[in-house]
């Protein structure tokens, strides 16, 4: 991707719970989640494994072309549906500790600073992202 280096990156994922009978099925999706500032403030999206073996294609997310980029505080989940994403929503949430979950657990977890990478990107989020 051109100009990588000017995105801040930092890992999302979000876990999805179905039962099936009497069983309880946890299905992970993972994301390394770019983002950067500007005019048309940004966020690239790109799925991948938990262990990083398969990495997908980069959605590149412009605010402008976004039909809904929405912060769900009740979650701390990030909600983005863009045509670039086929319109599906996309909802993540940011891991800041890795005390959550065990590495086997099918969730990509890279532990970021609260302080420093959380609560920045959240701010751009809200501030400057949503719609």
């Amino acid at each position: 991707m051109n100009g990588g280096k000017d995105y801040i990156v930092l890992a999302g994922m979000n876990m999805v719970t179905t039962k099936k009978l009497m069983k309880e099925v946890r299905t992970y999706y993972n994301y390394l989640i770019g983002y950067k500032d500007g005019d048309d403030p940004e966020i690239v999206i790109i799925s991948t494994s938990n262990d990083l073996a398969s990495v997908d294609e980069p959605a590149i997310c412009k605010k402008s072309e976004c039909t809904k980029a929405v912060y769900l505080q009740n979650t701390g989940s990030f909600s983005i549906s863009h045509p670039k994403i086929g319109d599906a929503l996309v909802d993540c949430g940011i891991i800041s500790s890795a005390a959550w979950g065990a590495s086997g657990s099918g969730a990509l977890i890279i532990p970021v600073s609260y302080l420093d990478e959380y609560t920045p990107f959240t701010e751009f989020f809200q501030n400057r992202f949503a719609k």
